[in-house]
């Protein structure tokens, strides 16, 4: 089996990360991860780029953080991109793009939470609904949409309620379902993300695997923590 990590955070992009490149190699090397998918927080999100700066140059300081992964890794880790969309706490797990992509696409910021699904199929991309019961004081509604292609049943880092909530609402609304971690430190308890047969060859493998309902959810205990 192998083992991805989908949902990871690195402390050069997203301010509420504790992990470095260097941690997140040695977390996934050592729990036996063949790959991670680094899904910083998206320029709208909980970032540390600074905004005042030209979209273009927004985007290039938001891919820092996967490509100190990716170098740091080189050999040891397959490491692959993909981002978190946020909508003031309602967020989007976002894969199929790369940073070429990001930077010629301007309108990606314009659509509403319910236009945002239809526009990533419209591309290709699969747009997945993270933690979407996630409780937190700086939440004040839960927001829900049948527009999303699939949905983080299974978050590590989330209550037990929140994870059988985001089931409910992948099965009734028929959607591909997918687990992470949303890995912020080193030392948190339990690791989620796919796990498959065979490896991945790319993105857009990962992508229509998940489509297909490939894969099985992980529930991995962190050696670490």
């Amino acid at each position: 089996m192998y083992l991805y990590e989908t949902h990871c955070h690195t402390k050069r992009t997203s301010a509420c990360s504790r992990l470095t490149a260097d941690d997140i190699v040695e977390v996934y090397l050592k729990n036996g991860y063949t790959g991670v998918f680094i899904t910083d927080h998206f320029i709208n999100g909980n970032t540390t780029v600074d905004r005042s700066l030209p979209y273009g140059e927004q985007i290039r300081e938001f891919c820092r953080g996967y490509r100190e992964v990716k170098e740091r890794a080189a050999g040891k880790l397959e490491v692959y991109f993909g981002l978190e969309y946020s909508y003031g706490g309602t967020d989007i797990l976002v894969y199929g793009w790369e940073e070429e992509q990001l930077r010629e696409a301007e309108d990606f910021m314009r659509p509403s939470f319910s236009e945002f699904g239809p526009y990533c199929a419209e591309r290709g991309l699969l747009a997945v609904h993270a933690h979407p019961f996630r409780e937190a004081d700086y939440i004040d509604h839960v927001c829900l949409t049948s527009n999303i292609e699939a949905i983080e049943t299974y978050n590590a880092a989330r209550s037990d309620r929140c994870n059988r909530l985001g089931e409910f609402y992948a099965k009734e609304y028929g959607k591909a379902e997918i687990g992470g971690s949303d890995l912020h430190s080193r030392d948190q308890k339990f690791l989620s993300g796919m796990g498959f047969e065979t490896k991945l060859t790319g993105v857009w493998d990962f992508v229509e695997r998940v489509r297909r309902r490939e894969g099985i959810i992980l529930k991995v205990k962190n050696v670490l923590a």
